[in-house]
């Protein structure tokens, strides 16, 4: 980014802090200058916002401070949109260009409410998961986007329109969207071709798998991203947590399921080194709650503490936006 696209944007921010609008949006603008100015912070502004904002040379029309006064209105309606409204550059600067010189200030406000609302949605809607999950996810559908390590890291809970949907992801992996961030603990996924065995005595014969668990810490959610065919061999107790996520590849995921449930596999950094489930696809689903449907549906595991003590959430919702949902507790 140039040097004038990095001024026309903290320009057009601290603008923003003073602008005027009806007053019940005046209280909006010091929150949505805020979230701007931390994701320009972050380099998370799309490259072709500052592009997008300018109105060209001025200098020579009469009027100039009027027309000034136009323009940014314009340019922070335009960032706005591109930055947190996920307005595309062929859609926003086009969109804003029609809009009367006297509704600028109008319009402006609308934009800080929008954002405003959607905010405080976001932090109702997160403090239910944290709080009642079950509840939450009944009624929403739900993403949660992995990263390749396991750990505690910074992560974004958002609210797509398009798709009807909560995401939490990765703070870089948010988009142009209002956010609400928080810490989280982040399951990477291990492959099931990469697990450790121990062939057994004959009889029975085969080989016992040995998996590496993580000890979940350091956070109030657990996440991993979404289950298809894959298992989360869990220990839990009260505040204990060691888990793992397994990828089934190079099996088929009901058998890799059923192998990882064996009584003599491993999980270390349990007490122990022993699991106590494995929450996993099986067909038919069945009544169990370590079991979920694989085929034609799109599954979750959530881990949560309240109080403390750790439970862990599913979440099996039909494909396509406004699919049928299904939420229960597995432990």
């Amino acid at each position: 980014m140039s040097k004038d696209d990095a001024v026309r944007i903290t320009d057009t921010i601290a603008f923003i802090r003073t602008a005027t609008v009806p007053p019940m949006h005046n209280a909006k603008r010091a929150l949505v200058a805020d979230m701007l100015r931390d994701r320009d912070a972050a380099g998370l502004i799309p490259n072709t916002a500052s592009a997008a904002m300018s109105q060209g040379s001025n200098s020579a029309l009469r009027g100039r401070d009027a027309v000034l006064e136009t323009r940014q209105y314009r340019r922070a309606i335009i960032l706005i949109r591109m930055a947190l409204e996920n307005a595309d550059r062929s859609v926003a600067p086009p969109a804003t260009a029609i809009i009367p010189d006297a509704n600028l200030s109008a319009a402006l406000g609308l934009h800080l409410d929008a954002v405003t609302t959607t905010i405080a949605d976001l932090t109702t809607k997160l403090a239910q998961l944290q709080a009642h999950p079950l509840q939450f996810l009944a009624a929403n559908a739900f993403n949660m986007v992995g990263a390749s390590t396991s750990g505690v890291m910074p992560y974004g809970f958002i609210f797509d329109p398009l798709e009807n949907k909560y995401h939490l992801a990765p703070i870089a992996s948010v988009g142009n969207l209002p956010c609400v961030e928080i810490d989280v603990f982040q399951l990477h996924v291990q492959p099931y071709a990469s697990l450790a065995t121990t062939d057994r005595p004959v009889p029975p014969g085969g080989q016992s798998l040995h998996v590496a668990g993580t000890v979940v810490h350091g956070a109030d959610l657990m996440v991993t991203t979404q289950l298809t065919g894959c298992a989360i061999v869990y220990h839990h107790h009260a505040g204990s947590l060691v888990a793992a996520h397994v990828q089934p590849t190079g099996i088929v995921a009901e058998t890799a399921c059923t192998n990882l449930r064996a009584g003599d596999t491993t999980l270390s950094l349990a007490p122990g080194n022993a699991a106590t489930a494995v929450f996993g696809p099986q067909n038919p689903k069945g009544v169990n709650v370590n079991n979920y449907q694989k085929q034609g549906a799109y599954n979750y595991c959530v881990g949560v503490r309240i109080g403390g003590t750790w439970g862990l959430y599913a979440q099996q919702r039909a494909p396509g936006n406004g699919g049928n949902k299904l939420s229960w507790q597995i432990s």
